[in-house]
């Protein structure tokens, strides 16, 4: 299969599935020949090739993933197909996450958005030391956090998605989000040797071990919680069309004229973290 957004290259036993679409900052959309379409594909190509033992995950371009792409995602004018927009994202996510070969991204930049859904998915996430990790689309009145509640646990996905502001590396680190964080320098070459680690092992035992330690995660809620706040999320999108910016004029609006440049003056300068001086547990902000 020929690929428009994404690159398929394979060496050795390990397969590297690289978002290659810098000029939106590899943002992700629904649709014939999408992005999302590409990665479930060379995922199922990864499946069916036998000296495949592991995925890699990268991005070309300075981010790894800008969100979703608004531009390119058709509007939805009712509730019914809200719920059908988010159905379609959880069997997506679910698809990725079900992978039977251990999968590894290594994230640079900025992953934001459904970005952070995507990541989430992944076995192992390893970041450059300077990456930045949210979900900045909370306050424009929009979802996208509870497919990271079994990982980040609720509060820090409620503050991620109450607040929209960024966290470090070393943040999303300390949460469970990520599991290492390197010097950029290093991101590609250390990413790298954990996916090759990783498949120098007996495959089927790898893929029998993934199975039995998801099937405790989902046991924990991981596949049930996401698909219970479906709803949710279709009415959180619906009502959206109501969120007002500090100006009075509906983000909707301010999106249509002036673009997503257009919304990022009404984010704070600072996160609520570095503003602060407050005492963080490993599970929650306090």
């Amino acid at each position: 299969m020929t690929f428009d957004h994404i690159r398929l290259d394979r060496d050795g036993s390990v397969a590297t599935l690289t978002l290659d679409s810098p000029s939106t900052r590899n943002a992700l959309w629904f649709g014939e020949g999408s992005i999302r379409e590409e990665i479930v594909a060379a995922c199922a190509q990864c499946e069916a090739d036998l000296a495949v033992k592991s995925i890699l995950i990268d991005a070309a371009g300075e981010d790894f993933c800008a969100g979703a792409n608004l531009k390119k995602t058709a509007p939805r004018t009712s509730p019914l197909e809200q719920e059908a927009f988010f159905a379609r994202s959880t069997r997506f996510l679910e698809a990725l996450r079900e992978t039977s070969k251990p999968v590894v991204a290594a994230v640079q930049g900025r992953c934001l958005g459904a970005g952070l859904g995507l990541i989430a998915q992944c076995d192992l996430v390893v970041a450059a030391e300077d990456a930045r990790f949210g979900l900045v689309e909370g306050p424009l009145g929009l979802p996208g956090a509870s497919e990271l509640v079994p990982i980040i646990g609720p509060a820090w996905a409620k503050y991620l998605i109450f607040t929209g502001d960024l966290i470090s590396a070393a943040q999303a680190r300390e949460i469970g989000l990520v599991f290492a964080t390197v010097p950029p320098a290093m991101l590609a070459e250390a990413s790298r040797d954990l996916a090759e680690r990783i498949a120098r092992a007996p495959g089927p035992s790898t893929q029998l071990n993934k199975r039995g330690i998801n099937a405790v995660s989902e046991a924990l809620g991981h596949r049930a919680g996401p698909r219970a706040a479906q709803a949710y999320s279709a009415l959180t999108a619906e009502a959206a069309a109501t969120a007002l910016a500090a100006d009075g004029r509906p983000f909707r609006q301010i999106l249509a004229q002036d673009g997503i440049s257009g919304l990022r003056k009404f984010r704070p300068a600072e996160t609520w973290i570095a503003a602060w001086p407050v005492n963080r547990g490993g599970s929650a902000p306090s």
